[in-house]
């Protein structure tokens, strides 16, 4: 910003010192600023104004924090990257000097030949403005160097005997190194000194990561695991070729192969070196039985994809989210058995894409569809942006009193905090006094997901009784994930990024901080036991068995 400011800066002042030395451009100027200021333009911000009006108020600070100007803000506050300014075109009769400064001058006029002496007073002149011309390249010269060596000395010791090495070893060393390899030490140097959410982006890398992180996929659409009785989906992507496929969570996959090849089998490296090597049609034999005895071909092929996040059931239909651009809520013919007339049933799957209008159409449907309890599945759900938890809390806050009330504090090292406002308070357009919602939660369930349970909790929609948590079978832990930490990018200009932790996150009310604890049995919630991965749902139908 600093950088940009000055360019504007800079600019203005080459405009004013042209305006000095021509009085009419001036005058012109004058004139158009009052035309302007006659005609209403360019009116000064009212911030009370603004609120009075009933739009979201800007992030509350506490008493003596710091003003961090951030852009949209992610779970882990995502940064946009700076956009260059663009470099200002000159109009008739301007140039551009090194400096980068525009200077305008009038259009020269073709001048009649004059007496001698004349010629050399113009001679003259031409000869101060080159020498000032020459004076301003040397002047500019010396501070860029002297601004480049004021940088090298300011680096620590260490660095500058790195850079002297490096720069030294691949003019001297009698072979050639490989660049890549040591640029890509260093950063898993760097990397090491960091925790596992901190990492380093290439610019390419980081644009592959913001398309996903829109909902744009490519591929089938799908995770595998390996367990002791066969390699079994984890995920299956909605909208994906997968699932539109059919394939279902849980599922064990027995074999792969070509359409019109024999099914072939093989370890989860061997089956994913497979998979990554097909260009075209290719089929994966699924089964809902260990043995494979049920076993069917389903027809896949890589393809370019927008995920989906939501969907909606209940006792009689359900509905999820389909399309190719545009997605759009499209019923399904699921319906959940055992549940309730008056309850609905919502999973959100992640804090992405266009996660929160598909949660605010499924509540509608919820509505329409006479239902006023939920059930809303948050296993699995790993978290994303902030400004989406925001969205979609702006549902959920049934005893918060301000119309925009705080969802997550965040706290920096440096004493700052930060509060993310929810983008309204709309609980009752859905629910009603005597609504009951119910949580269900897993040990993947973290970050903007367990921000969003913290929310519910402080704000008396849910209390811990509501939460169910699945139990493992094997040591006996019910618990979130336990992630109270966010990230932000740091974008270089060469487009690079770094995402650093930079601070904890706090509930909004309670002020608590889950972070290498989560949410667990011992905090009141229920714990069920259900296997990791299953074809069917123990947790979900105990619950439905439990409640209603």
């Amino acid at each position: 910003m600093e950088q940009n400011n000055d360019r504007k800066q800079e600019t203005a002042g080459a405009e004013d010192a042209a305006a000095e030395q021509n009085p009419q451009a001036q005058l012109s100027r004058a004139e158009d600023t009052e035309k302007a200021e006659a005609d209403g333009q360019a009116p000064a911000k009212d911030t009370e104004k603004a609120e009075a009006d009933g739009q979201a108020p800007a992030e509350d600070k506490e008493s003596g924090e710091k003003n961090a100007s951030r852009a949209e803000e992610k779970d882990e506050f995502f940064d946009a990257p700076p956009v260059p300014p663009a470099r200002p075109v000159p109009p008739s009769g301007a140039s551009f000097f090194p400096s980068g400064g525009l200077v305008y001058a009038d259009p020269v006029e073709p001048e009649t030949p004059q007496a001698p002496s004349d010629v050399k007073v113009r001679r003259q002149k031409w000869g101060t403005r080159v020498c000032a011309i020459i004076l301003a390249l040397l002047i500019a010269g010396i501070g860029f160097l002297g601004g480049w060596f004021g940088y090298y000395f300011s680096l620590d010791p260490r660095m500058r005997d790195f850079l002297w090495a490096t720069e030294t070893t691949k003019k001297q060393y009698y072979q050639s190194i490989d660049e890549d390899k040591l640029y890509s030490d260093i950063m898993d140097a760097l990397e090491s000194q960091v925790d596992q959410y901190s990492r380093f982006f290439t610019a390419e890398e980081y644009e592959a990561e913001m398309r996903e992180n829109m909902g744009e996929s490519v591929g089938i659409g799908i995770s595998i695991v390996e367990e002791q009785d066969g390699m079994r989906t984890f995920l299956v992507v909605q909208n994906s070729p997968a699932e539109r496929a059919g394939i279902e969570r849980g599922m064990y996959i027995v074999g792969y192969g070509t359409p019109d090849g024999a099914m072939q089998t093989g370890t989860a490296d061997e089956m994913t070196s497979f998979l990554s090597a097909q260009t075209g049609e290719f089929v994966l034999y699924c089964a809902t039985q260990a043995d494979g005895s049920d076993a069917k071909p389903y027809l896949l092929e890589k393809a370019e994809y927008h995920a989906a996040y939501c969907l909606y059931r209940d006792n009689e239909t359900s509905y999820s989210f389909r399309g190719e651009e545009t997605l759009s809520l499209t019923e399904t013919n699921n319906p959940l058995a055992g549940l309730g007339n008056t309850t609905a049933y919502i999973r959100l799957d992640y804090f992405l894409g266009n996660a929160a209008e598909e949660f605010r159409q499924c509540l509608s449907m919820m509505k329409q569809r006479g239902r006023t309890n939920l059930i809303l599945d948050l296993r699995c759900n790993g978290g994303g942006y902030m400004n989406l938890l925001a969205e979609i809390a702006s549902h959920l806050c049934k005893d918060a009193e301000e119309k925009y009330p705080n969802v997550v504090t965040a706290k920096y090292a440096n004493g700052a905090v930060e509060k993310q406002r929810a983008t309204g308070n709309d609980y009752y357009d859905y629910f009603t006094e005597k609504s009951r919602i119910v949580v269900l939660a897993d040990e993947n369930t973290a970050s903007a997901s367990e921000c969003l349970i913290g929310a519910m909790v402080d704000y008396g929609t849910i209390g811990y009784d509501d939460i169910y948590l699945r139990k493992d079978p094997d040591s006996g832990i019910a618990r979130t994930y336990g992630k109270g930490i966010m990230q932000s990018y740091f974008p270089s200009a060469s487009g690079s990024v770094m995402k650093l932790t930079v601070a904890t996150v706090h509930w909004p009310v309670s002020d608590t901080c889950i972070h290498g604890k989560g949410v667990t049995s011992e905090d009141g919630a229920n714990a069920i036991e259900a296997p990791f991965v299953q074809y069917g749902d123990d947790l979900l139908d105990a619950v439905i068995d439990q409640i209603w």
